[in-house]
């Protein structure tokens, strides 16, 4: 189980987008509107992994996951969403604070809101998640269910910032 999750959460970050942007940078990403069929079979084999892995820890059955898949899809949406718009203004922060003292205060302050409005509306999201999930899942798979998330998405924020330090990132990619 150890050797598998690191595997799903580099795939996550290519099903995310997160590794073809930088290919695209190089120039060896698909063209405009081209998806990729590599990605395409690694988005496969994330959804199968995730999946499997899923059933077994939080103990679901088939119906449950058909359940969790239809439940889950807005919810994703919608974290995709806030995750692009807390990325933005992380960056523009960023931006603001390397610019040391000709810094724009008042754009600090705005993005510094705009990031806890987005945090907020990120927990807003997963109690309104959990309440769609109390449907048809017990609380303690609810509870395996939120600690799996919680496990992935800290294993993809460890990738990032490994892939941020191995290119040359400094003490504020933490921001990112």
């Amino acid at each position: 189980m150890r050797r598998v999750l690191p595997l799903l959460v580099f795939i996550m970050l290519v099903a995310a987008g997160e590794l073809p942007a930088q290919q695209r940078r190089l120039g060896q990403g698909p063209r405009a509107g081209e998806v990729a069929p590599r990605r395409q079979q690694l988005e496969a084999r994330l959804r199968q992994g995730l999946w499997r892995i899923t059933k077994n820890r939080v103990g679901l059955t088939d119906e449950q996951m058909t359940r969790l898949a239809e439940a889950s899809r807005p919810f994703d949406a919608q974290r995709r969403q806030l995750a692009v718009q807390e990325r933005e203004q992380r960056l523009a922060l960023r931006r603001e604070i390397l610019a040391g003292p000709t810094a724009d205060q008042q754009r600090i302050a705005t993005s510094l809101d705009q990031v806890l409005e987005l945090q907020r509306r990120r927990i807003q999201l997963q109690i309104d998640e959990q309440r769609a999930l109390g449907a048809f899942m017990t609380p303690l798979q609810r509870a395996k269910y939120a600690a799996l998330q919680e496990q992935l998405r800290r294993r993809a924020e460890k990738l990032r910032a490994q892939r941020a330090g191995s290119q040359g990132g400094g003490a504020l990619d933490t921001l990112r």
